[in-house]
Protein backbone atom coordinates (compact mmCIF):
# COMPACT_ATOMS: atom_id res chain seq x y z
CA UNK A 1 0.00 0.00 0.00
CA UNK A 2 2.20 2.84 -1.29
CA UNK A 3 -0.57 5.46 -1.31
CA UNK A 4 -3.54 4.89 0.96
CA UNK A 5 -5.58 7.62 -0.75
CA UNK A 6 -5.58 5.72 -4.05
CA UNK A 7 -7.06 2.76 -2.19
CA UNK A 8 -9.86 4.97 -0.83
CA UNK A 9 -10.65 6.19 -4.36
CA UNK A 10 -10.74 2.57 -5.54
CA UNK A 11 -13.19 1.62 -2.77
CA UNK A 12 -15.40 4.56 -3.70
CA UNK A 13 -15.60 3.31 -7.28
CA UNK A 14 -15.82 -0.42 -6.52
CA UNK A 15 -18.36 -0.35 -3.67
CA UNK A 16 -20.42 2.85 -4.06
CA UNK A 17 -23.39 1.68 -1.99
CA UNK A 18 -21.40 0.21 0.90
CA UNK A 19 -21.60 2.17 4.19
CA UNK A 20 -18.45 4.25 4.59
CA UNK A 21 -19.19 6.38 7.68
CA UNK A 22 -21.94 6.14 10.27
CA UNK A 23 -23.17 8.47 12.97
CA UNK A 24 -26.26 7.74 15.02
CA UNK A 25 -28.34 10.11 12.88
CA UNK A 26 -27.37 8.71 9.50
CA UNK A 27 -25.22 6.69 7.11
CA UNK A 28 -22.85 7.99 4.41
CA UNK A 29 -22.09 5.55 1.59
CA UNK A 30 -18.82 5.44 -0.32
CA UNK A 31 -20.56 7.14 -3.28
CA UNK A 32 -21.90 9.91 -1.07
CA UNK A 33 -18.45 10.39 0.48
CA UNK A 34 -16.85 10.58 -2.98
CA UNK A 35 -19.35 13.15 -4.28
CA UNK A 36 -19.01 15.33 -1.18
CA UNK A 37 -15.21 15.11 -1.32
CA UNK A 38 -15.12 16.24 -4.96
CA UNK A 39 -17.53 19.12 -4.29
CA UNK A 40 -15.34 20.30 -1.41
CA UNK A 41 -12.20 19.89 -3.54
CA UNK A 42 -13.72 22.18 -6.18
CA UNK A 43 -14.57 24.81 -3.55
CA UNK A 44 -11.10 24.70 -1.98
CA UNK A 45 -9.35 24.81 -5.38
CA UNK A 46 -11.32 27.97 -6.16
CA UNK A 47 -9.57 29.68 -3.22
CA UNK A 48 -6.32 29.67 -5.27
CA UNK A 49 -4.15 28.87 -2.26
CA UNK A 50 -0.35 28.94 -2.68
CA UNK A 51 1.37 25.64 -3.50
CA UNK A 52 2.94 25.37 -0.03
CA UNK A 53 -0.26 26.24 1.84
CA UNK A 54 -1.31 24.57 5.08
CA UNK A 55 -5.02 24.76 5.86
CA UNK A 56 -6.67 24.22 9.23
CA UNK A 57 -9.89 22.21 9.46
CA UNK A 58 -12.20 23.05 12.39
CA UNK A 59 -15.48 21.20 11.90
CA UNK A 60 -17.42 19.52 14.69
CA UNK A 61 -19.00 16.84 12.48
CA UNK A 62 -16.52 13.95 12.19
CA UNK A 63 -17.97 12.90 8.82
CA UNK A 64 -17.57 16.35 7.32
CA UNK A 65 -14.13 16.66 8.90
CA UNK A 66 -12.95 13.48 7.16
CA UNK A 67 -14.42 14.61 3.83
CA UNK A 68 -12.66 17.99 4.01
CA UNK A 69 -9.32 16.36 4.83
CA UNK A 70 -9.70 13.96 1.89
CA UNK A 71 -10.61 16.89 -0.37
CA UNK A 72 -7.44 18.72 0.67
CA UNK A 73 -5.38 15.61 -0.07
CA UNK A 74 -7.08 15.31 -3.46
CA UNK A 75 -5.80 18.74 -4.54
CA UNK A 76 -2.38 18.49 -2.86
CA UNK A 77 -2.97 20.95 0.00
CA UNK A 78 -1.63 20.12 3.45
CA UNK A 79 -4.13 19.93 6.29
CA UNK A 80 -4.07 20.23 10.06
CA UNK A 81 -7.12 19.07 12.02
CA UNK A 82 -8.07 21.28 14.94
CA UNK A 83 -10.69 21.20 17.69
CA UNK A 84 -13.02 23.96 18.79
CA UNK A 85 -11.35 25.69 21.74
CA UNK A 86 -8.06 23.79 21.36
CA UNK A 87 -5.22 25.45 23.28
CA UNK A 88 -2.69 27.21 21.07
CA UNK A 89 -4.79 27.36 17.90
CA UNK A 90 -4.58 31.15 17.84
CA UNK A 91 -0.77 30.94 17.64
CA UNK A 92 -0.86 29.12 14.29
CA UNK A 93 -0.17 30.98 11.06
CA UNK A 94 -2.09 29.21 8.29
CA UNK A 95 -3.03 29.99 4.71
CA UNK A 96 -6.69 29.56 5.72
CA UNK A 97 -8.95 27.88 8.21
CA UNK A 98 -11.96 26.01 6.87
CA UNK A 99 -14.60 25.57 9.52
CA UNK A 100 -18.21 25.49 10.57
CA UNK A 101 -20.09 28.43 12.07
CA UNK A 102 -18.93 27.67 15.61
CA UNK A 103 -15.29 27.81 14.49
CA UNK A 104 -15.52 31.40 13.26
CA UNK A 105 -15.48 32.71 16.83
CA UNK A 106 -12.35 30.86 17.97
CA UNK A 107 -9.85 31.30 15.12
CA UNK A 108 -7.22 34.04 14.93
CA UNK A 109 -8.42 36.86 12.64
CA UNK A 110 -4.93 36.80 11.07
CA UNK A 111 -5.84 33.45 9.50
CA UNK A 112 -8.39 33.86 6.68
CA UNK A 113 -11.57 32.00 7.65
CA UNK A 114 -13.64 30.12 5.08
CA UNK A 115 -17.07 28.84 6.09
CA UNK A 116 -17.76 25.27 4.96
CA UNK A 117 -21.52 25.65 4.67
CA UNK A 118 -23.96 22.84 3.92
CA UNK A 119 -23.84 23.49 0.18
CA UNK A 120 -20.14 22.60 0.11
CA UNK A 121 -21.14 18.98 0.69
CA UNK A 122 -24.45 18.82 -1.19
CA UNK A 123 -24.33 21.19 -4.18
CA UNK A 124 -22.08 21.13 -7.25
CA UNK A 125 -20.16 24.31 -8.02
CA UNK A 126 -18.66 25.54 -11.29
CA UNK A 127 -16.28 22.79 -12.43
CA UNK A 128 -12.60 23.53 -12.80
CA UNK A 129 -9.45 21.50 -13.42
CA UNK A 130 -8.16 20.27 -10.08
CA UNK A 131 -4.46 20.31 -9.17
CA UNK A 132 -2.81 16.91 -8.63
CA UNK A 133 -3.10 15.06 -5.35
CA UNK A 134 -0.19 13.95 -3.20
CA UNK A 135 1.53 10.95 -4.79
CA UNK A 136 5.09 10.70 -3.45
CA UNK A 137 5.56 8.62 -0.30
CA UNK A 138 7.90 11.25 1.17
CA UNK A 139 5.47 14.13 0.74
CA UNK A 140 4.11 15.80 3.88
CA UNK A 141 0.35 15.88 3.41
CA UNK A 142 -0.76 16.71 6.91
CA UNK A 143 0.33 18.04 10.30
CA UNK A 144 -0.76 17.03 13.77
CA UNK A 145 -1.07 19.90 16.22
CA UNK A 146 0.01 18.35 19.48
CA UNK A 147 2.02 18.87 22.62
CA UNK A 148 3.55 15.40 22.16
CA UNK A 149 5.98 14.43 24.92
CA UNK A 150 7.24 17.98 25.49
CA UNK A 151 4.10 19.76 26.70
CA UNK A 152 4.67 22.54 24.11
CA UNK A 153 2.13 22.70 21.24
CA UNK A 154 3.75 22.16 17.85
CA UNK A 155 3.06 20.90 14.34
CA UNK A 156 4.25 17.34 13.69
CA UNK A 157 4.54 16.46 9.96
CA UNK A 158 2.85 13.34 8.56
CA UNK A 159 4.03 11.74 5.31
CA UNK A 160 2.13 9.70 2.75
CA UNK A 161 4.35 6.62 3.10
CA UNK A 162 4.35 6.59 6.90
CA UNK A 163 0.58 6.76 6.93
CA UNK A 164 0.34 3.85 4.48
CA UNK A 165 2.57 1.74 6.73
CA UNK A 166 0.40 2.56 9.72
CA UNK A 167 -2.78 1.59 7.87
CA UNK A 168 -1.26 -1.77 6.94
CA UNK A 169 -1.00 -2.62 10.64
CA UNK A 170 -4.79 -2.45 10.93
CA UNK A 171 -4.98 -5.40 8.51
CA UNK A 172 -3.49 -7.68 11.18
CA UNK A 173 -6.81 -7.52 13.05
CA UNK A 174 -10.12 -9.17 12.17
CA UNK A 175 -12.80 -6.48 12.00
CA UNK A 176 -15.49 -5.00 9.76
CA UNK A 177 -16.96 -2.00 11.58
CA UNK A 178 -14.83 0.27 13.79
CA UNK A 179 -15.92 2.87 16.32
CA UNK A 180 -13.34 5.67 16.09
CA UNK A 181 -13.31 7.62 19.37
CA UNK A 182 -9.98 9.51 19.74
CA UNK A 183 -11.03 12.44 17.53
CA UNK A 184 -9.68 13.49 14.16
CA UNK A 185 -7.24 16.09 15.53
CA UNK A 186 -5.39 13.11 17.05
CA UNK A 187 -3.36 11.45 14.30
CA UNK A 188 -4.32 8.00 15.61
CA UNK A 189 -8.00 8.87 15.21
CA UNK A 190 -7.48 10.15 11.67
CA UNK A 191 -5.48 7.02 10.78
CA UNK A 192 -8.29 4.80 12.05
CA UNK A 193 -10.82 6.50 9.76
CA UNK A 194 -8.45 6.25 6.78
CA UNK A 195 -7.71 2.58 7.51
CA UNK A 196 -11.43 1.79 7.42
CA UNK A 197 -11.99 3.65 4.15
CA UNK A 198 -8.84 2.36 2.44
CA UNK A 199 -9.85 -1.25 3.17
CA UNK A 200 -13.52 -0.92 2.24
CA UNK A 201 -14.82 -1.16 5.78
CA UNK A 202 -17.05 1.11 7.86
CA UNK A 203 -16.05 3.73 10.43
CA UNK A 204 -18.50 4.95 13.07
CA UNK A 205 -18.35 8.09 15.21
CA UNK A 206 -20.08 8.73 18.55
CA UNK A 207 -20.43 12.01 20.41
CA UNK A 208 -20.58 10.54 23.94
CA UNK A 209 -19.84 7.26 25.72
CA UNK A 210 -23.59 6.65 26.12
CA UNK A 211 -24.11 7.07 22.38
CA UNK A 212 -21.08 4.84 21.74
CA UNK A 213 -22.57 1.96 23.73
CA UNK A 214 -25.88 2.31 21.87
CA UNK A 215 -24.11 2.33 18.51
CA UNK A 216 -22.07 -0.77 19.32
CA UNK A 217 -25.34 -2.63 19.91
CA UNK A 218 -27.25 -1.02 17.02
CA UNK A 219 -24.64 -1.33 14.26
CA UNK A 220 -22.92 -4.55 15.40
CA UNK A 221 -19.59 -2.78 15.87
CA UNK A 222 -16.80 -5.33 16.35
CA UNK A 223 -13.77 -3.05 16.85
CA UNK A 224 -13.33 0.02 19.07
CA UNK A 225 -10.39 2.42 19.06
CA UNK A 226 -10.32 4.60 22.18
CA UNK A 227 -8.00 6.54 24.43
CA UNK A 228 -7.50 5.35 27.99
CA UNK A 229 -9.85 8.05 29.26
CA UNK A 230 -12.50 7.01 26.71
CA UNK A 231 -12.06 3.34 27.64
CA UNK A 232 -12.74 4.30 31.25
CA UNK A 233 -15.89 6.20 30.25
CA UNK A 234 -17.14 3.28 28.11
CA UNK A 235 -16.51 0.85 30.95
CA UNK A 236 -18.45 3.00 33.41
CA UNK A 237 -21.46 3.22 31.07
CA UNK A 238 -21.44 -0.48 30.21
CA UNK A 239 -21.06 -1.40 33.88
CA UNK A 240 -23.97 0.75 35.09
CA UNK A 241 -26.28 0.07 32.13
CA UNK A 242 -25.72 -3.69 31.89
CA UNK A 243 -25.22 -3.40 28.13
CA UNK A 244 -24.72 -6.64 26.20
CA UNK A 245 -22.02 -5.95 23.60
CA UNK A 246 -22.09 -9.31 21.84
CA UNK A 247 -20.66 -8.03 18.55
CA UNK A 248 -17.58 -6.37 20.09
CA UNK A 249 -14.45 -8.49 19.57
CA UNK A 250 -11.48 -6.13 19.91
CA UNK A 251 -10.59 -2.87 21.63
CA UNK A 252 -7.39 -0.94 20.94
CA UNK A 253 -6.46 1.68 23.51
CA UNK A 254 -3.62 4.18 23.86
CA UNK A 255 -2.77 7.43 25.57
CA UNK A 256 -1.89 7.22 29.24
CA UNK A 257 -0.92 3.75 30.43
CA UNK A 258 -4.13 1.97 31.58
CA UNK A 259 -4.30 0.65 35.12
CA UNK A 260 -4.75 -3.02 35.93
CA UNK A 261 -8.12 -2.21 37.53
CA UNK A 262 -9.39 -0.51 34.37
CA UNK A 263 -8.29 -3.42 32.18
CA UNK A 264 -9.93 -5.94 34.53
CA UNK A 265 -13.24 -4.06 34.45
CA UNK A 266 -13.11 -3.41 30.70
CA UNK A 267 -12.55 -7.12 30.04
CA UNK A 268 -15.61 -7.92 32.16
CA UNK A 269 -18.01 -5.29 30.80
CA UNK A 270 -16.78 -4.63 27.23
CA UNK A 271 -14.77 -7.49 25.69
CA UNK A 272 -11.91 -9.86 26.47
CA UNK A 273 -9.52 -8.92 23.70
CA UNK A 274 -7.98 -5.53 24.54
CA UNK A 275 -4.81 -4.31 22.84
CA UNK A 276 -2.83 -1.63 24.66
CA UNK A 277 -0.47 0.65 22.72
CA UNK A 278 2.33 2.81 24.08
CA UNK A 279 3.72 5.63 22.00
CA UNK A 280 4.21 9.33 21.42
CA UNK A 281 2.64 11.82 19.04
CA UNK A 282 5.99 12.40 17.34
CA UNK A 283 6.60 8.68 16.71
CA UNK A 284 3.35 6.76 16.73
CA UNK A 285 3.19 3.34 18.40
CA UNK A 286 6.41 2.31 20.16
CA UNK A 287 5.19 -0.92 21.74
CA UNK A 288 1.98 -2.85 22.21
CA UNK A 289 0.68 -5.83 24.14
CA UNK A 290 -2.61 -7.26 25.42
CA UNK A 291 -4.55 -6.62 28.59
CA UNK A 292 -3.98 -10.22 29.69
CA UNK A 293 -0.21 -9.73 29.44
CA UNK A 294 -0.41 -6.50 31.45
CA UNK A 295 -2.40 -8.21 34.21
CA UNK A 296 0.26 -10.92 34.43
CA UNK A 297 3.18 -8.47 34.18
CA UNK A 298 2.41 -5.14 35.91
CA UNK A 299 3.95 -2.20 34.09
CA UNK A 300 4.39 -4.04 30.78
CA UNK A 301 3.74 -1.98 27.64
CA UNK A 302 4.99 -4.66 25.23
CA UNK A 303 7.65 -5.59 22.72
CA UNK A 304 9.22 -2.61 20.99
CA UNK A 305 8.08 -2.17 17.37
CA UNK A 306 10.69 -3.35 14.84
CA UNK A 307 11.14 0.11 13.33
CA UNK A 308 11.79 1.73 16.74
CA UNK A 309 14.89 1.84 18.96
CA UNK A 310 14.47 2.32 22.72
CA UNK A 311 17.16 3.27 25.20
CA UNK A 312 16.86 3.55 28.99
CA UNK A 313 19.10 6.21 30.54
CA UNK A 314 19.61 7.39 34.09
CA UNK A 315 19.46 11.07 35.00
CA UNK A 316 23.15 11.51 34.12
CA UNK A 317 22.63 10.12 30.61
CA UNK A 318 24.24 6.74 31.27
CA UNK A 319 22.54 3.90 29.39
CA UNK A 320 20.94 1.43 31.79
CA UNK A 321 21.32 -2.33 31.61
CA UNK A 322 18.43 -4.80 31.29
CA UNK A 323 16.33 -4.71 34.44
CA UNK A 324 17.43 -1.22 35.50
CA UNK A 325 14.92 1.61 35.78
CA UNK A 326 15.61 4.92 34.07
CA UNK A 327 14.09 7.42 31.68
CA UNK A 328 12.64 6.04 28.43
CA UNK A 329 14.11 7.41 25.18
CA UNK A 330 13.04 6.36 21.69
CA UNK A 331 13.76 7.06 18.02
CA UNK A 332 12.97 5.64 14.59
CA UNK A 333 15.71 3.58 12.97
CA UNK A 334 17.81 5.92 10.90
CA UNK A 335 17.10 8.99 13.05
CA UNK A 336 19.98 10.52 14.98
CA UNK A 337 18.03 12.34 17.69
CA UNK A 338 16.49 10.54 20.64
CA UNK A 339 13.17 11.69 22.10
CA UNK A 340 12.95 11.72 25.89
CA UNK A 341 9.43 10.48 26.63
CA UNK A 342 9.67 11.63 30.27
CA UNK A 343 8.49 8.20 31.41
CA UNK A 344 10.29 6.02 33.91
CA UNK A 345 10.74 2.40 32.86
CA UNK A 346 13.10 -0.30 31.72
CA UNK A 347 13.79 -3.15 29.30
CA UNK A 348 13.99 -6.74 30.47
CA UNK A 349 16.36 -9.40 29.13
CA UNK A 350 13.75 -10.40 26.50
CA UNK A 351 13.52 -6.87 25.11
CA UNK A 352 10.10 -6.15 26.61
CA UNK A 353 9.49 -2.53 27.64
CA UNK A 354 8.04 -1.72 31.07
CA UNK A 355 6.80 1.73 32.14
CA UNK A 356 6.23 2.39 35.84
CA UNK A 357 4.98 5.98 35.54
CA UNK A 358 5.90 9.51 34.59
CA UNK A 359 9.38 10.44 35.76
CA UNK A 360 7.88 13.01 38.13
CA UNK A 361 5.61 10.35 39.69
CA UNK A 362 8.40 7.98 40.60
CA UNK A 363 10.52 8.22 43.75
CA UNK A 364 14.16 8.77 42.84
CA UNK A 365 15.63 6.59 45.59
CA UNK A 366 13.55 3.43 45.15
CA UNK A 367 11.60 3.49 41.88
CA UNK A 368 8.46 1.37 41.85
CA UNK A 369 5.26 1.12 39.82
CA UNK A 370 3.40 4.40 40.28
CA UNK A 371 -0.06 3.87 41.82
CA UNK A 372 -1.51 7.11 40.40
CA UNK A 373 -3.52 5.68 37.51
CA UNK A 374 -4.69 2.77 39.66
CA UNK A 375 -5.95 5.21 42.29
CA UNK A 376 -7.60 7.54 39.76
CA UNK A 377 -9.35 4.72 37.95
CA UNK A 378 -10.43 3.14 41.25
CA UNK A 379 -12.05 6.40 42.28
CA UNK A 380 -13.88 6.79 38.98
CA UNK A 381 -15.14 3.20 38.83
CA UNK A 382 -15.92 2.38 42.48
CA UNK A 383 -17.65 5.67 43.30
CA UNK A 384 -18.86 6.43 39.76
CA UNK A 385 -17.33 9.89 40.03
CA UNK A 386 -17.60 12.50 37.31
CA UNK A 387 -13.82 12.91 37.52
CA UNK A 388 -10.87 12.26 39.82
CA UNK A 389 -7.12 12.79 39.95
CA UNK A 390 -4.32 11.95 42.35
CA UNK A 391 -0.87 13.29 43.19
CA UNK A 392 1.82 11.84 45.42
CA UNK A 393 3.54 13.86 48.15
CA UNK A 394 6.95 12.31 48.79
CA UNK A 395 7.79 11.21 52.32
CA UNK A 396 9.77 13.57 54.56
CA UNK A 397 11.68 13.08 57.79
CA UNK A 398 8.51 13.86 59.75
CA UNK A 399 5.76 12.09 57.80
CA UNK A 400 5.25 9.21 55.37
CA UNK A 401 4.31 9.57 51.73
CA UNK A 402 0.77 10.74 51.14
CA UNK A 403 -1.63 10.67 48.18
CA UNK A 404 -3.78 13.72 47.54
CA UNK A 405 -6.99 12.72 45.77
CA UNK A 406 -9.29 15.28 44.17
CA UNK A 407 -12.82 14.16 43.35
CA UNK A 408 -15.72 15.65 41.40
CA UNK A 409 -19.32 14.58 41.84
CA UNK A 410 -19.66 12.62 45.09
CA UNK A 411 -19.57 14.43 48.42
CA UNK A 412 -19.68 11.13 50.30
CA UNK A 413 -16.11 10.07 49.46
CA UNK A 414 -14.01 10.00 52.64
CA UNK A 415 -10.29 9.33 53.25
CA UNK A 416 -11.16 6.26 55.33
CA UNK A 417 -13.23 4.71 52.55
CA UNK A 418 -10.51 5.40 49.99
CA UNK A 419 -7.79 3.89 52.20
CA UNK A 420 -9.88 0.72 52.65
CA UNK A 421 -10.40 0.34 48.89
CA UNK A 422 -6.72 0.95 48.17
CA UNK A 423 -5.59 -1.61 50.74
CA UNK A 424 -7.80 -4.19 49.01
CA UNK A 425 -5.80 -3.45 45.84
CA UNK A 426 -2.45 -3.77 47.65
CA UNK A 427 -1.82 -0.01 47.91
CA UNK A 428 -1.06 1.10 51.48
CA UNK A 429 -0.67 4.86 51.94
CA UNK A 430 -2.06 7.90 53.69
CA UNK A 431 -4.79 9.69 51.75
CA UNK A 432 -6.20 13.21 51.71
CA UNK A 433 -9.45 13.80 49.83
CA UNK A 434 -10.24 17.16 48.23
CA UNK A 435 -13.68 17.88 46.77
CA UNK A 436 -13.28 20.18 43.77
CA UNK A 437 -15.47 21.56 41.00
CA UNK A 438 -13.29 20.30 38.12
CA UNK A 439 -10.05 18.51 37.32
CA UNK A 440 -7.75 20.49 34.99
CA UNK A 441 -7.28 18.59 31.73
CA UNK A 442 -5.54 19.16 28.42
CA UNK A 443 -7.39 19.33 25.09
CA UNK A 444 -6.57 15.66 24.50
CA UNK A 445 -8.27 14.74 27.79
CA UNK A 446 -5.19 13.98 29.86
CA UNK A 447 -4.84 15.44 33.36
CA UNK A 448 -2.83 18.65 33.33
CA UNK A 449 -0.40 17.64 36.06
CA UNK A 450 1.12 21.11 36.54
CA UNK A 451 -2.25 22.79 36.99
CA UNK A 452 -3.44 19.94 39.18
CA UNK A 453 -0.40 20.27 41.47
CA UNK A 454 -1.18 24.00 41.81
CA UNK A 455 -4.81 23.17 42.60
CA UNK A 456 -3.82 20.77 45.38
CA UNK A 457 -1.32 23.27 46.78
CA UNK A 458 -4.02 25.94 46.92
CA UNK A 459 -6.33 23.57 48.80
CA UNK A 460 -3.67 22.83 51.42
CA UNK A 461 -2.74 26.45 52.14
Amino acid sequence: MQNWFEHILHRMRAHPQRPAMIMEEGVVTYQMAHDAMMRCAQRIAALDLPADATVGVVVASPVRHVILCLALFRIGVRAVSLEHGQTGVRTLKLAAIIGDRAAAAVVDPANPFVLAADDWFTTDSAPRALPPSFVDVDQVFRFSFTSGSTGTPKLVPRRVGGTSRTILKFLDLNWNVVLDMPGLSIHWGFMTACAALATGRTVCFALSPFQAIRMIELFSIDFVVASTEQLLALTRVARTSGAQLKSLRTIMTAGSVPSRLLLEQAMIHLCNNIITRYGAAEMGAIAQTTAREVLENPGLVGLVAPEISVAIRDRTGRECQAGEIGLVHARHHGDTDWINLDDAGGLDAEGRLFVIGRSSDVGKSAPALSPLHEIEHLMRLEWDLDDAAAAIEEATDTRPARVNVAVVGNAGVTPEAVVAKLKARGIDCEVSVHHVEAIPRTTSGKINRLEFAALIKSRRT
